[in-house]
Order: structure tokens, then sequence, then C-alpha cells
């Protein structure tokens, strides 16, 4: 279990402050003393927030640890193709496919990087995927993609039932003109 530090403070912890708030009100209008009002209020805003950590933790960790994955695979994949490319066509996207499985299920995303500093990509991606036998898992042109410069980013998200233990896949970009 990897932690990821983004993870202890999000928009989701304003919650603490309302469930402190909420304790502090409800120990005023009890008429408590001081002391247990602020102890009290403490206490609420530590398990609070350390349980909305916990529970954040479990939902979040598996979709960052993928998308962290994913981006570093995509790096890899750009610097093996580095050479290849012309830079005068203005097309310098990288694309990578990895496969996740999940209880029996594949779950394959598909990312795309601009790696260009500072031309914009607009254009369509072929992908076509195939399974460990070379059968074809799918072909599938994406129209329309918008990457900025720098930009890495998830253009699908597909589930198949396919053993995908290994795969390869190609793509070609088509940059408008």
């Amino acid at each position: 279990m990897k932690l990821y530090p983004e993870l202890f403070l999000t928009p989701w912890h304003a919650g603490v402050l309302l469930v402190t708030v909420l304790a502090l009100l409800a120990l005023i209008i009890g008429k408590y003393d001081s002391k247990t009002i602020v102890k009290h209020t403490l206490v609420s805003s530590l398990i609070a927030y350390a349980f909305l950590t916990f529970v954040l933790m479990l939902v979040m960790q598996e979709p960052m640890y993928k998308k962290e994955t994913m981006v570093s695979a995509l790096d890899n994949e750009y610097a093996k193709q580095e050479a290849k490319w012309n830079p005068n066509t203005g097309d310098q996207v990288a694309l990578y496919v990895g496969a996740f499985v999940n209880e029996g299920n594949v779950e394959l995303l598909v990312y795309a990087g601009n790696y260009d500093s500072s031309q914009p990509f607009q254009g369509d991606i072929t992908v076509s995927l195939q399974d460990h036998d070379n059968q074809e898992v799918f072909t599938k042109t994406y129209e329309n993609i918008t990457l900025q410069p720098g930009e890495k980013k998830q253009i699908e998200r597909t589930r198949t039932e396919q053993p995908m233990d290994t795969y390869r896949f190609g793509y070609e970009t088509r940059p408008y003109k």
C-alpha cells in the first residue's frame, strides 16, 4: 500500500470542518465547561479527519496507482519512440495501453500524451491491441483528440475477459493541419 500525500488534504476534508463546528455548537448548547468543549471538539476533529482520510485512501488509492503507473509507462513509451519522430511534423504524441487484472476481468486503460513543448495536438489516434496469441482484442479510432503541450491523459477505459498477461499494441496518429 502506497501513501499518496495528496490524500491527506483534499476538498473532501472540508467536511471535517463541518463536523468540528457541529461538535462545538452541540457542546456549547449543552452548556459544558470550556475545558470539556475544547477537548471534545479537538477529539471529534481528529476522529473525523482520521476516518475521512482512511475512507479516501481505500477509495482513491487504486485509481491513483493506476494513473501513476500509466503516466510512467507513457513516459517510457515516449523515450523508446523519441528517436523516430520528425520534429517538423508537430506530432510528438505517445500512447500506452495498460492492462490491470481485477477479479478475472481485465481493465484496459489507454493513455495519450503530447510531448511537444509548444504545439498542441489535435487529431485522430488509431489503436490496435492484440493478446498473447496475436488475436485482435480491439482496433479503435479516437477522433478529435486534443492534447495541450505536455498534457497526458486517459482517453479510454474498457474491460475484456480475454487473458492479457502479455499483449502488444500499436498506434498511429493523424494530426489535423
